[in-house]
């Protein structure tokens, strides 16, 4: 069972192949591609599997600002209905993204570095969570 932060609920549905260089994109693919399979994932607070390849990580957070993405988790966890310790799998990920407002992706996302460089966007997280 993976391990994943609140707001990479939203990265893993939104994932197209970038990322911070080779190996964080790489394991990012392969980590949705085991969701979609059918492997499930476990909510944590803090550092999680996607964080394991990032190269910003630090022992304790993340040197772009780790109360920034504690934020980003916390809301992602308000507005999908989901607390540290559920566990999850891709289908029900997808219902529970699938019920969000534009309001609720710009709560999450709407500072977000990706989503400026419009690699995501509430129409895209749509897109991608439709049945």
């Amino acid at each position: 069972m993976r391990a994943l932060r609140g707001h990479h609920m939203f990265c893993t549905r939104l994932f197209s192949g970038s990322g911070y260089n080779q190996a964080f994109a790489d394991n990012m693919g392969r980590l949705v591609e085991n969701m979609q399979k059918g492997e499930k994932f476990q909510l944590v607070q803090g550092n999680d599997d996607i964080c394991r390849y990032c190269p910003n990580r630090e022992p304790e957070g993340c040197a772009l600002g780790t109360e920034d993405v504690q934020r980003r988790d916390a809301a992602a966890m308000e507005v999908t209905g989901t607390a540290p310790g559920q566990v999850l799998d891709w289908a029900e990920l997808r219902e529970r993204l699938e019920k969000l407002s534009e309001e609720d992706f710009r709560y999450v996302c709407g500072d977000c570095r990706w989503q400026r460089e419009g690699l995501c966007s509430y129409p895209l997280l749509k897109e991608r969570t439709r049945p």
